[in-house]
């Protein structure tokens, strides 16, 4: 495995760990109050190893093993976060983006301003704009925001995802389905049709506003949310080895 190493960006040590190889670098991103030692982010990490790819993995401010404060964190400051870190570790060549769910989102953002860097994207059950589709706040839940700053839901995936003030209004500056997703990059799109989080016609939208034509959609139609099962994670090794 590849040495856990940090790098300050905007006062918290973001962790990230770096397999040098070949390029195009892969970069996983992970969902909301994930990291980098999931299933698929060290099935991919194998994989690139095996395979001599240059691969990046790296936990957003707040998250895992990275410093900082989880509700300082926003959709703009975690994409800030990934730029940071591909700046340090890879400030010219392309770059192939992996995003998992909220991961997705904040691919679709860090590959926009990557420009022409943007060897390609892969969303895995990608949630751009998931604080408007996906986070209706009733009245007991904006009293906790009222006097907390943060309010908490029940989660399937550990411990209760708390959304904060932060998250919620800075969301509004990086909302992508409200237009034309400026990307020319190949893009896959893989979604399972048993998600209960992201519902799977999202990708479809996603796909109709990609600016690039080599746009797929790919549904699995026993697939869940996470897409982590091994025939899962085969169909993702498959796709991203295609892009590359």
């Amino acid at each position: 495995m590849s040495s856990l190493q940090h790098l300050d960006h905007q006062g918290a040590a973001l962790a990230y760990r770096f397999v040098p190889g070949a390029g195009p670098l892969l970069l996983f991103l992970p969902g909301y109050m994930s990291d980098m030692t999931g299933s698929k982010a060290e099935a991919l990490s194998d994989w690139a190893r095996a395979r001599g790819q240059a691969m990046l993995r790296l936990d957003y401010s707040g998250c895992g093993a990275s410093g900082g404060d989880f509700l300082d964190g926003s959709i703009g400051r975690w994409t800030a976060d990934a730029l940071a870190v591909i700046d340090h570790v890879w400030p010219t060549g392309k770059l192939l983006l992996v995003g998992s769910s909220m991961g997705g989102w904040i691919a679709l953002l860090a590959g926009r301003a990557l420009k022409d860097r943007l060897a390609g994207l892969v969303g895995i059950a990608a949630a751009p704009d998931f604080t408007v589709w996906g986070l209706t706040v009733g009245e007991a839940e904006r009293r906790q925001l009222d006097k907390q700053g943060y309010f908490t839901r029940p989660s399937d995936y550990g411990e209760p995802y708390r959304y904060s003030r932060a998250l919620i209004d800075d969301a509004r500056d990086h909302l992508l389905l409200d237009g034309q997703i400026g990307i020319s990059a190949p893009v896959r799109l893989l979604h399972g049709q048993q998600d209960d989080a992201v519902p799977w016609r999202l990708s479809l939208d996603i796909a109709a506003r990609l600016k690039g034509n080599d746009v797929q959609v790919r549904l699995i139609k026993d697939g869940d949310h996470r897409l982590s099962r091994e025939a899962d994670i085969a169909v993702l090794i498959a796709t991203i080895e295609e892009l590359l």
